[in-house]
């Protein structure tokens, strides 16, 4: 039977007025609540008095958990640090056997050289807030630059985290001025990682030429002023003496590199590389 409005209406009410009503409270109070407690009580103590509870020390408990801790800290910070340094590495392209373990500081030549380059490596943050910081090794083929310049970007990586990039002179030509990067967006993303990698060394510059071509020398230039503005250092190799590349790079480069009041590693004498077969040098 269909109902009335009056009657709908009266539904209505009567389902409002039982909303409203508060619903009844589960009396918490300690009078009500002591009994669950009591029981819970007497409930530890038998287990204890059966020898099934342990008994805790709080702050035994806090030490052991705070040493977990630390150790689950520092192993995630070991695996971290690792992962990073395998990425620096691939990125650096690093020759595994340029370490200073395989250089010998009883050479003359290069003992005075290999403390050097320690120092340098342990101020490197401070030449980051001075602006920067270069060093030019030169001297003739075989005698040990680029393994000193490895040694050196090595050491960063494995001890200071530092991102690296160590390129020959003529990678760098080829990519950026004879297409060997096609595309102009990954031109463009090389070009900054040159920039703003934290230690850029640059081999062989200029390696047997008594003159860059000007386009080169432009962008050499102009590539060691930003680094120099965004306080990043530079090691740069080459067989040119400081009279002889200056000639090769012109005015404009040769002042961006004076700019970073270089430090000079003259490695002379003969080639330190093994002799191949009968041939001697």
């Amino acid at each position: 039977m269909k109902k009335t409005p009056e009657e709908i209406a009266a539904d209505l009410n009567d389902i409002a007025r039982r909303r409203r009503r508060p619903k009844p409270q589960k009396d918490l109070t300690p009078t009500a609540t002591g009994g669950d407690v009591k029981g819970l009580l007497n409930r530890l103590q038998r287990l204890r008095a059966d020898g099934n509870l342990p008994e805790y020390d709080y702050l035994d408990l806090k030490r052991q958990y705070e040493q977990q801790a630390n150790i689950e800290v520092r192993q995630a910070q070991k695996e971290a640090q690792q992962k990073r340094t395998e990425r620096l590495l691939a990125q650096a392209d690093l020759n595994p056997e340029w370490v200073f373990e395989n250089m010998d500081r009883d050479d003359p030549a290069l003992s005075h050289h290999i403390d050097t380059a320690h120092h340098f490596i342990n101020a490197f943050d401070h030449w980051e807030e001075k602006g920067g910081a270069a060093i030019l090794i030169y001297g003739n083929f075989g005698t040990g630059k680029s393994t000193l310049a490895g040694a050196i970007a090595h050491d960063l990586i494995y001890q200071h985290q530092k991102s690296v990039i160590f390129q020959q002179w003529a990678s760098v030509v080829d990519r950026l001025f004879f297409g060997v990067i096609e595309d102009q967006e990954s031109r463009n993303q090389y070009r900054r990682a040159l920039e703003e990698v934290d230690l850029l060394v640059l081999d062989e510059v200029a390696a047997n030429r008594t003159r860059l071509a000007e386009s080169q020398s432009s962008f050499l230039g102009h590539l060691l002023r930003r680094r120099r503005n965004l306080a990043k250092s530079v090691i740069i190799i080459t067989n040119h003496d400081p009279q002889s590349l200056h000639r090769a790079v012109g005015d404009f480069c040769f002042e961006a590199i004076k700019a970073f009041h270089p430090v000079d590693m003259a490695l002379l004498g003969p080639s330190r590389r093994p002799d191949i077969g009968d041939y001697r040098s």
